[in-house]
């Protein structure tokens, strides 16, 4: 698997809310980290499905959340990957208990999370299908190929 490329574009949280997608960081950034890469692709206002593009980076204390809030996707401060819907945990990435520090929505399509030492702990197995990464108002998270066709999915949705 191919190690995630420190070198990306860096999103101040400024930038995220301007976009109007609804999607944000869910609590302050850590020192030195940054939501980085990806762009928002929706723009429907608070209410809508938050959607992101290949590149999108979160770190430890940073999170991706759906357009309502009703979905949080985070890296904890403590290394876990887990999605919360409304206030609740209801998904971790297997295997990766408290060895987490960034996800990294990668340009082959792939969602991994690497471990500080920059090794993989968990991915999506969603290799040269993913196309857009979403964090949807009914609590689920989804990976969408080319063709807006879900290839893997949390499950987590009402």
């Amino acid at each position: 698997m191919k190690k995630f490329n420190r070198l990306c574009v860096t999103l101040s949280v400024t930038a995220l809310l301007a976009a109007g997608a609804g999607a944000a960081v869910a609590a302050p950034a850590a020192p030195g980290h940054h939501v980085r890469g990806g762009h928002i692709l929706s723009e429907a206002g608070p209410a809508a499905d938050a959607r992101f593009t290949k590149g999108t980076t979160i770190c430890r204390n940073q999170a991706l959340t759906s357009g309502n809030g009703r979905a949080v996707l985070r890296v904890q401060e403590d290394g876990n990957f887990v999605l919360y819907k409304d206030g609740r945990p209801v998904w971790q990435a297997p295997g990766a208990w408290s060895r987490g520090n960034c996800a990294v929505f990668q340009e082959d399509g792939n969602f991994v999370l690497y471990d500080a030492g920059n090794d993989p702990v968990w991915h999506s197995s969603t290799w040269h299908r993913g196309e857009t990464l979403a964090v949807q108002d009914d609590g689920n998270v989804v990976i969408y190929d080319q063709d807006d066709r879900p290839v893997w999915a949390t499950d987590t949705g009402d």
